[in-house]
């Protein structure tokens, strides 16, 4: 397969070549092979070419986060004539010539956007769902490995005052251990951008046999783990497509947590105001002892 350094609409056909169905793997590999004749297709001509049938192209375009298959190839020309690549790592919207304030802006800007997009498209029903799943009383587990890792520590953190048996894990041994000794009252949520992670394809069939369900926050809930996972919840973020550790999918996972605290306190207001004053008074203790 052809590797693309410059066009941005490429690179991310490219990431998400796995997560494709068969009928639109044929699609990527024909533009991947073939993006300047592309551009120059209809959407009947693609699919004749193909031999797939147009709601494929257009699904195929979906997945890649466009309305349909004019913007697709709007974006693919442009992007033959992107030079600026490299920094597109360091940030989606940076350039050189940025002061400290654009650079603020910017990061600032595509933090809220993420946002937005994520609750935008939201499965409420499924928030609803994860939310009697916690309240059952069984252990709630954090999984995350790398970047993802420090969420679900910060995830755990957020979880302490509710009252509900939670555990962080960022080692992915240990986790295989502890899934193994999980019950049908527990809880796995695990954080992986990406979500084709091959290690937590076996946290969650360790977790299918102990009838422990297992919930998935991620960049992309069609990947391998989205299919295997009881429940998806979709972060939204346009640095994904180029960025391994994106700053502003990770707020945005921290963001979906903090919602589903938050409902949690509401229900069980006493306890978490008690659990709060406790907390406050124990890190209050050991300011006190520092003086």
């Amino acid at each position: 397969m052809i590797l693309h350094s410059k066009n941005e609409v490429l690179l991310r056909i490219q990431e998400l070549f796995d997560m494709l169905s068969k009928a639109e793997q044929k699609v990527a590999g024909y533009v991947l092979e073939n993006s300047d004749e592309t551009m120059r297709l209809s959407i009947a001509s693609l699919a004749k070419q193909v031999n797939v049938s147009e709601p494929t192209v257009v699904r195929f375009c979906r997945k890649l986060d466009f309305d349909g298959y004019q913007d697709f190839k709007i974006a693919l020309a442009q992007g033959s004539n992107y030079t600026n690549e490299t920094l597109k790592i360091i940030h989606e919207e940076i350039l050189e010539s940025d002061s400290l304030q654009e650079i603020s802006q910017k990061v600032v800007n595509s933090h809220i956007l993420a946002l937005q997009q994520t609750f935008t498209y939201i499965n409420y029903k499924n928030m609803e769902e994860l939310l009697q799943l916690l309240c059952r009383g069984g252990k709630v587990e954090f999984y995350g490995l790398g970047g993802s890792g420090t969420v679900a520590i910060d995830g755990e953190n957020k979880f302490l005052r509710t009252g509900i048996n939670t555990w962080v894990c960022i080692d992915s041994h240990i986790q295989l251990m502890r899934a193994a000794l999980l019950g049908k009252k527990d809880l796995i949520i695990i954080f992986s951008n990406s979500g084709t992670t091959k290690h937590f394809a076996e946290v969650i069939n360790i977790a299918k046999k102990n009838k422990t369900k297992t919930v998935l926050i991620t960049s992309f809930k069609e990947s391998l783990l989205g299919k295997m996972a009881d429940l998806v919840f979709e972060v939204r973020a346009r640095e994904t497509s180029y960025k391994q550790e994106p700053s502003s999918s990770r707020v945005a996972m921290l963001a979906i947590i903090d919602v589903v605290v938050t409902a949690i306190a509401l229900k069980n207001q006493e306890q978490y105001i008690r659990n709060i004053h406790e907390t406050r008074q124990a890190l209050s203790a050991e300011k006190e002892i520092k003086k």
